[in-house]
């Protein structure tokens, strides 16, 4: 199957997963934040690997020549090539780029573009993913987007013939409701502002940002010590009283 035709089946995919998604007054950086988790929630439901902020594969190299080009997401599967996918608010033709070489070397480029209606150019075999929203300015000029889904519109069901006693002919087609993005990742964000990467616990935090597995202890400033350590005390801690449970109210 030609790299295009894949680009468009995975685009198409990609667009009906998305099709739910809403929110409201988000910043630019939590928008691309919680997109990016959703785009890998969307790779892990269809069961590949998927990594974030991967190196080109096709070998492109990045700003310095002895740095190389990476890319946002790539889903990798058994049953084809990879995927590639590239996720932006702004037109940035180094995407473009980026995606156009990757297809060259036989991956499957999908570029995810989110932000207020307009005209796009992207260039083939590339396929098209667009998340609309809108944008307001708050007391502090700060711009915010939200994104709704209008009423009486509901995303393209999977539809799947279901089995009827007058035979195949007289079958109907049942409408499966879109499943809700499970959690890839833990939820909370690195210190440098990014998804964190670590499969989540119960709680939907990993082993280093869930509070119930932190010392917890309190620092000589004030603050609750964040040391992850499975549970109890960090070895800087370690003698310090646990603190009361707190009486449950009446």
């Amino acid at each position: 199957m030609e790299i295009a035709l894949r680009a468009q089946r995975a685009g198409a995919s990609l667009t009906r997963w998305l099709a739910p998604w809403t929110f409201v007054d988000w910043s630019a950086a939590r928008v691309t934040s919680e997109l990016t988790r959703a785009v890998v929630a969307w790779g892990v439901a269809h069961r590949w690997r998927v990594r974030r902020e991967v190196p080109s594969l096709a070998g492109l190299p990045g700003d310095h020549p002895d740095r190389p080009g990476y890319l946002d997401v790539v889903c990798e599967r058994l049953d084809g090539p990879p995927i590639a996918i590239e996720i932006d608010r702004t037109d940035k033709q180094w995407s473009a780029r980026k995606l156009l070489i990757e297809a060259d070397a036989g991956v499957v480029p999908v570029w995810v573009r989110w932000g207020e209606a307009g005209t796009w150019i992207v260039p083939p075999p590339v396929a098209l993913v667009v998340v609309e929203t809108t944008c307001r300015r708050d007391g502090s000029r700060a711009r915010l987007y939200s994104r709704t889904v209008a009423v009486g519109h509901q995303p393209a069901p999977s539809m799947q013939p279901a089995p009827s006693p007058g035979g195949p002919q007289d079958a109907q087609p049942t409408l499966s409701p879109v499943a809700p993005v499970p959690p890839a990742c833990c939820a909370a964000t690195t210190k440098k502002g990014l998804p964190c990467p670590i499969d989540p616990r119960p709680s939907g935090l990993c082993h280093v940002h869930d509070p119930a597995v932190q010392c917890g202890a309190l620092t000589k400033k004030g603050k609750v010590c964040t040391v992850a350590t499975g549970g109890g005390r960090c070895k800087y801690h370690l003698n310090q009283a646990e603190a009361p449970p707190l009486p449950h109210s009446p």
